[in-house]
């Protein structure tokens, strides 16, 4: 919770104002009862109507002022509540935004999602109803209790009984509804990716007829998360009756005293009316009390899920943010590279070393698993090897400035993620440098020109998030262009051709043989078709490059790559 506190930096003024007008409400409504027992004893009793007029336009004046003072107290709590939720999911995206892959992966999207929307709503309902009550209703219990005191010392002693007794059971509460509630929290994640799996994959669920199963599986994340909230819910609920009971057993009792104290000419009829008021007034306010710590327990498990997520550290990048040289190819080296993906327990790549000339087209294959798209992965800078180095032109890549990385290094993934937004929108992917010029020219080079020509819209057609009504390779001849469009000096393609017809595959990789500035090429694929006219192909196997060569000589020198070729139906002559 700490962390969260330096939110509230902003609306000091607003978190302050709203508690004291709560707590100038609550004096006047401690006054009441002492107003009214005059009113009895003195106005009633003595029949003194100046009296009973008098106290009356008094009470009424406290009503206009304490209802004055409630409207601000809200105000200021609702203003400094969205505020204050304001900047913590403003702090939540941009910590989105600077998690590396590995950190990403661990999260998970459906807690990142969750975080976001349902956890910072929890959290603003909280901190509104936290500066309302959190001040007023422990005053007016204390307040109640003390002017009591100044009424009956005997009788007061039933409410401190019935305030510690309370007091006890609530913190009880407390203890077990909070890691309840976050228990909902991590069922609600789950539950979440369940959704998210079901939808992003809804083709490939309906083509196997498994949306029975689909069904059975969200059903049964579901049933969990209902059970986990009816064990909060349960928890919670016993505040109500038990602070009802308690209370009203403690007026009964009063009553009795006050009334054979009446009796005894000890106590006022009109002093037992205000103790009676006082009373009444605690019993409103451990409702109030008990709502607040129920919805304060929620939003404390939410902020706790938030503030994990926030305390995330950073990459260490280094200071030195050299720079590469722009629109240049580039050459590539990994010295003694050793990778293991979190969590799992062996290495994906093991004693990587290799080069790339600058203007090198290279080629890198094997088997399914063999680490061919981590290669890539830490050539475009998205993970960071455990041990080795991997240098751009000499430079370490840690050491890159990012923004030459990004515009140096162009990356295309085997599968291409379109954003809601019109084919231009989501070549350039915001990047508003970019010129209608560079724009046509990575169309082409990317064979992307044809899809847009085939739209009547143009580059102006609208798409999906999901990239509905464009086919696989449609989408990744945009992908290939959003990577080129930048000019960038080292381009990977990882895997994204396999969706492309041998013909357009072959007029885009003449068309990459074409660019200017003859910029250094690593392409990761399983057809050796599309490597073969690479300088070298790197065969990789179990983490390790078993081989590095041109096609020819690998064809005379590994086995392995003979067999390939074989597969697949190439000449292994």
């Amino acid at each position: 919770m700490k962390a969260l506190i330096g939110y509230f930096r902003n609306y000091r003024l607003q978190s302050i104002l709203s508690p004291v007008f709560k707590l100038l409400e609550a004096c006047f409504e401690l006054a009441v009862p002492l107003i009214v027992a005059g009113i009895i004893d003195k106005g009633i009793t003595g029949s003194d109507t100046e009296y009973i007029k008098s106290h009356i336009w008094l009470l009424v004046l406290f009503a206009v002022v304490g209802f004055a003072s409630a409207i601000c107290a809200q105000y200021f709590a609702a203003y400094s509540a969205s505020g204050v939720s304001s900047d913590i999911r403003r702090a939540l995206f941009d910590k989105l935004f600077r998690l590396n892959v590995s950190q990403y992966e661990k999260t998970g999207s459906s807690q990142l999602i969750t975080s976001l929307t349902s956890d910072v709503n929890q959290i603003s309902s909280g901190v509104n109803l936290f500066l309302r009550l959190l001040l007023r209703s422990p005053f007016i219990v204390a307040g109640a209790c003390i002017m009591a005191f100044t009424i009956d010392w005997r009788l007061a002693m039933i409410f401190v009984l019935a305030v510690a007794v309370l007091s006890v059971f609530i913190a009880f509460n407390m203890r077990s509804a909070i890691p309840a509630y976050r228990k909902t929290r991590h069922g609600l994640d789950e539950l979440v990716d369940s959704c998210d799996n079901g939808i992003s994959g809804i083709k490939v669920i309906r083509g196997f007829n498994r949306s029975l199963d689909d069904l059975e599986s969200f059903k049964s994340k579901s049933g969990v998360l209902c059970n986990a909230q009816k064990r909060a819910s349960d928890i919670s609920a016993w505040l109500n009756p038990v602070t009802y009971m308690l209370i009203n057993l403690a007026v009964c009792i009063l009553i009795y005293r006050g009334s054979i104290h009446v009796n005894a000419g000890t106590l006022t009829q009109g002093e037992t009316v205000a103790l009676y008021n006082y009373m009444s007034q605690i019993l409103v306010e451990l409702i109030k009390l008990a709502n607040l710590i129920v919805t304060v327990s929620r939003a404390a498990a939410c902020a706790s899920r938030v503030e994990s997520i926030l305390a995330i550290p950073d990459d260490k990048k280094s200071q030195k943010k050299l720079h590469l040289t722009a629109k240049a190819n580039h050459s590539v080296e990994f010295r003694n590279v050793h990778f293991t993906y979190c969590g799992n327990s062996e290495e994906s790549l093991s004693d990587i070393s290799f080069t790339i000339s600058p203007g090198e087209k290279i080629g890198i294959t094997g088997r399914t698993g063999s680490g061919k798209s981590t290669l890539a992965s830490l050539l475009a800078g998205m993970y960071s090897p455990d041990s080795g180095e991997v240098l751009i032109d000499g430079i370490d890549i840690k050491d890159i400035a990012d923004k030459d990385k990004t515009s140096c290094i162009g990356l295309a993934m085997q599968k291409t993620r379109m954003f809601s937004g019109t084919i231009e929108d989501n070549i350039t992917a915001g990047r508003k440098e970019l010129s209608s010029e560079d724009i046509k020219k990575a169309a082409y080079v990317s064979c992307a020109d044809e899809i847009i020509s085939g739209k009547t819209e143009g580059l102006s057609y609208e798409v999906s998030s999901e990239g509905s009504g464009l086919s696989g390779g449609q989408k990744q001849r945009i992908g290939i262009a959003r990577t080129l469009v930048s000019n960038p000096g080292l381009i990977i393609l990882d895997d994204s051709t396999s969706a492309l017809d041998s013909r357009t595959e072959k007029r885009l990789l003449d068309r990459l043989s074409e660019l200017e500035g003859d910029p250094t090429i690593v392409m990761v694929s399983q057809k050796i078709r599309t490597l073969k006219n690479c300088d070298r192909i790197m065969l990789v196997e179990d983490g390790k490059i078993i081989a590095y060569a041109g096609h020819n000589d690998l064809l005379i020198a590994s086995e392995e790559y003979r067999n390939l070729c074989q597969l697949q139906g190439e000449d292994a002559s």
